[in-house]
């Protein structure tokens, strides 16, 4: 870097987010209103996430300073881990590192930078040096935020990173619905226009479907009830835990929906029809986009009624009609996903480390969680190492 450069005169500091949060409000309020970012790097879903957090919790504000002027920020959430060495340092970008606490699951991940910084990894490794830390944890990073570190993404052992995972995000262009004169099945495979307009059909016996919006924060959190009843009564039938028996997952998005539907952030929709509840979609509004976040669905037996498909049809006609730009379904392999949408984009986990013999460590493991799969002794005895490590760090 160019040592007359702009970027190298950045000074960087460090603000505590509990006992500093009116100088960390003011800092992501005033870079927010000059940056694009989407709901995620929000104040309402910042603000919601460090006021819900236990008092023990330790998240840090990184600032990126020129001429006294806050042009840089991200958040950065510290823990102990015990896996795969005690006593590691983990840290996580606009996370806590913390597996129980970061089950709300951040998506589009990256910072807060004024259109006039040019952001690089060498860049965003110089702010990560006002916190000390073994292994740093980037979640769901962006697209365009990975682009920024790309030698993370492109040669990440050269730089003791681990690209965990590469997942699409897809999303629908409402403009094209409304370009079709909301036709939005036109846009669709002849196979997903074929089951939905069956599925319609057969709810359809005894009545028109209709989707109800909710409107205002009381009957939000009733929908809410109603949805996490469903998911987790389908999750229980699969064997698995949903996240609603997270207990902070619960109490983050009862904290979100209270403090932020007034601002027209919160979508909670029920569609039903006369005679049978299809069910809820759990949704974000944010300039222009809306996030499809959680749902829970009301399965009937056989596959002839098909409550998510029928769900999202016709969410995305209502959010076209409403003028909004993208139906985003966010991360994730499901199929439906791919099925019902126009668009795509790239979303990254990594994990950045300090230490050789520690990023080594983690890469054995990792292979070990992966050939255990092929193993229930193994893979139990790994959830079992798991769950000890994630009590070790929710005592801390």
């Amino acid at each position: 870097m160019n040592p007359t450069s702009p970027l190298t005169r950045l000074r960087f500091s460090r603000f505590d987010c509990r006992s500093e949060f009116s100088a960390v409000e003011q800092i992501w309020k005033a870079l927010q209103a000059r940056c694009a970012h989407p709901y995620f790097l929000s104040w309402g879903w910042l603000s919601t996430w460090l006021k819900t957090l236990p008092p023990a919790q330790r998240v840090w504000l990184i600032a990126g300073f020129s001429n006294g002027e806050a042009v840089l920020a991200f958040f950065v959430g510290t823990t102990i881990s015990w896996l795969p060495v005690p006593g590691l340092r983990r840290a996580a970008l606009n996370a806590t590192g913390n597996e129980r606490l970061d089950k709300i699951y951040v998506e589009y991940n990256g910072l807060l930078a004024d259109p006039e910084i040019a952001v690089d990894f060498d860049l965003f490794r110089r702010a990560c040096g006002q916190i000390r830390w073994t292994e740093l944890r980037l979640p769901g990073l962006s697209c365009r935020f990975a682009a920024q570190l790309h030698p993370l993404t492109e040669h990440p052992e050269a730089h003791l990173a681990l690209l965990e995972e590469t997942t699409a995000a897809y999303w629908v262009n409402l403009e094209q619905v409304r370009a079709q004169n909301m036709d939005y099945a036109a846009l669709l495979s002849a196979n997903k226009r074929a089951q939905i307009r069956r599925s319609i059909k057969e709810y359809e016996k005894d009545g028109l479907i209709a989707i109800q919006e909710a409107q205002t924060p009381q009957e939000a959190l009733r929908f809410l009830e109603q949805l996490a009843n469903y998911h987790q009564k389908e999750w229980q039938e699969r064997g698995r835990d949903g996240a609603f028996s997270n207990e902070y997952f619960r109490r983050f998005h009862r904290a979100l929906i209270t403090e932020r539907f007034a601002h027209g952030e919160i979508q909670l929709l029920r569609i039903a029809a006369p005679n049978v509840e299809l069910g809820y979609l759990y949704n974000f509004v944010y300039h222009g986009r809306v996030y499809f976040y959680q749902s829970g669905f009301n399965y009937q037996p056989g596959n002839l009624h098909r409550p998510g498909l029928v769900s999202h049809y016709y969410a995305v006609l209502r959010n076209a009609q409403h003028g909004h730009a993208v139906y985003d379904f966010m991360a994730g392999q499901d199929d439906y996903k791919k099925s019902l949408s126009t668009d795509s984009e790239p979303m990254y986990w990594l994990r950045l480390f300090r230490s050789r013999p520690v990023f080594w460590a983690w890469k054995a493991f990792a292979a070990a969680k992966k050939r255990a799969k092929t193993s229930p002794l193994a893979y139990r005895l790994l959830q079992s190492l798991k769950k000890l490590a994630s009590s070790q760090e929710n005592e801390r």
